[in-house]
Order: C-alpha cells, then structure tokens, then sequence
C-alpha cells in the first residue's frame, strides 16, 4: 500500500501488508486497507502505522465503505454486507442484503445498496440494521450508486444511467449515457461517469470510451474522449469536491480532473 503527496503528484510513504490490497478508503481519522485474505487494517494516515488488524470472516471480500459512524465491506460469497464499529474495531453486524451487493451510499442514517446479480435496490436503516428492498431495477447489472440532489442515480453493466426516487425505487429518469456506466460519483455540482462502447459492455471490461459529466435535471456533457486504452479502476472526488480522480491500474496511472468545469 501506498501513499502519495497529491499537490506534487510523488509517493510519500508505503507499507506492505499480509496479502495484496483490493480496495482502501479513508475516514474517522484514518486510512483503511482490505486485502484479499479478508483482514481489513486500520493506518495512521501520515506514518501509514497499522494500528488493527480485524479479521472479517469473508470468503470473498469485496471493497469498503466508510458511513454512518462505521466501516462497511461486503463479502460477495454470501452476499453480507458485513458493519464495523469504529470505536472497538470489531464485526458487529453481518446482513444478507441479497444476491451481489455490490456499492453503497449515505444520506444520515439511512443507507442504500445496489445489488448487481439480484438487481435488488435496498433500503439500510443503520440505527437498527434493519433494511427493506425497495425495487427490482432494470438494467444487465446495475451495480455503481451515488446521490445528487434528491435523487439516486445507477449505472452498471448494460444499464444506462438511471435516476431513481430515494423513497420509493421508482426510476423517474433514465439518461442516455452510451452502452453503460463504468462507475459514478457525485462531485461539485453534477456526476461524473466513465462509459463504455457496446463492444467493450458485452466483455465487461472497465476500458471507457469517455468521461462524461451530467447535472441534476439529466443534462450531460462530455467532459474527454479516451485516445487510447484507459481502464478504470476506481474513481473517487477529492477534497471539498474540487476534483475527480480516476485510477487505472492497468497502465499505473491516475488522474485528476477539474470538477468545477
């Protein structure tokens, strides 16, 4: 595992861990790694100094999520969305939210997972873990979520964008975006989307075509054309929602778009 100096654009710090590194996050004052022997670490950001080891009990964990007080990972064997406390650094909850959990966004208390093999749409209330599905969603493989303005927007393998009511899982919009979203998220004031051609969506590679942004009322514009192969592999906004980053791990490269166009 890594650490880089975004201002000057060099690493600054590494650290080896047990197993190879699928997913990290950063929240409650600290950096989060997940590897694939199911250990999830706790770092000092700065020193990158493993603070806890906790042991998951996953047969194939998958990513992080860092919400409503605690950290979350899904273990896409059983399909378990699995809850650690942030203060005691231990499992607390394991809920079978359905066939391929697969992401997760916040609002407060009140969670919500797209599950990309069931094509479930589930509702999370985090006060007392219990979680309601609201909707089937249309789509090959929905499997990206974010929230911009009062709605959730989805996207996936074979699944166009879509805008769906946090309340009740209708889709109230769907955005012509390509053959499909590679993955969202919301920064400033608009998503940003890494979309696929229909030759690559059948294979289900992460290689975008382009990078497009679209605003609340389904506005969308394309922000750059991919020249050659760019596969993404993760995509995150940055501090105060100044910039996107997209990694490809395929190339080792990462870069940084303006998101206030």
């Amino acid at each position: 595992m890594e650490r880089y100096d975004l201002a000057r654009g060099r690493r600054v710090g590494s650290v080896e861990l047990a197993a190879p590194v699928i997913a990290v996050a950063s929240g409650f004052g600290a950096a989060w790694a997940l590897d694939t022997e199911a250990t999830l670490y706790r770092l000092q950001p700065r020193s990158l100094h493993i603070v806890e080891r906790i042991r998951l009990g996953a047969r194939a964990p998958y990513n992080i999520w860092i919400g409503a007080g605690s950290v979350w990972v899904v273990d896409d064997g059983t399909g378990r969305l699995i809850r650690v406390s942030r203060t005691t650094n231990r499992v607390t909850t394991r809920l079978a939210v359905g066939d391929g959990p697969s992401d997760m966004v916040f609002d407060g208390t009140t969670a919500w997972i797209v599950n990309h093999r069931d094509k479930g749409l589930v509702r999370l209330d985090t006060r007392t873990n219990t979680f309601t599905r609201l909707a089937t969603l249309p789509g090959d493989a929905p499997e990206r979520i974010a929230r911009l303005g009062a709605s959730l927007w989805i996207t996936g393998r074979g699944t166009d964008l879509l805008q769906v009511d946090s309340s009740t899982g209708d889709v109230t919009a769907v955005v012509e975006i390509g053959a499909s979203g590679i993955d969202v998220v919301a920064a400033g004031p608009a998503l940003w989307i890494p979309t696929r051609s229909e030759a690559v969506d059948r294979t289900g590679f992460p290689t975008m075509d382009g990078l497009r942004r679209v605003t609340a009322d389904g506005s969308v514009t394309t922000v750059t054309s991919a020249s050659g192969r760019v596969d993404v592999h993760g995509l995150a906004a940055g501090p105060g929602a100044a910039s996107v980053w997209l990694a490809d791990n395929t190339s080792g490269r990462l870069y940084r778009i303006p998101a206030r166009l």
